[in-house]
């Protein structure tokens, strides 16, 4: 019972990481913080390329969803063997 505990202490502690990895600046405010910084903005010419080596969400979500059914497997894996 107490690893089943755990493991839910574990889970809703880990649910505020989501905002951390969709943490994104809106454009306006990103435009006005740069204002601030340097000289007038000049008029893009090309859209920005998008970053690269960023994993994307699903691979995120992925890696999360393997970690979290491993440790579950572990937990049950414990309980059996301690019987």
């Amino acid at each position: 019972m107490s690893r089943l505990l755990t493991c839910l202490v574990a889970l809703v502690a880990a649910g505020p990481a989501a905002a951390c990895i969709n943490d994104v600046e809106l454009p306006a405010h990103e435009r006005e913080f740069r204002s601030q910084y340097r000289g007038p903005e000049t008029t893009p010419s090309a859209s920005p390329p998008k970053p690269t080596g960023q994993p994307s969400t699903g691979l995120l979500v992925g890696t999360g969803a393997v970690l979290l059914a491993g440790a579950v497997a572990l937990a049950l894996s414990g309980r059996r063997a301690g019987s």
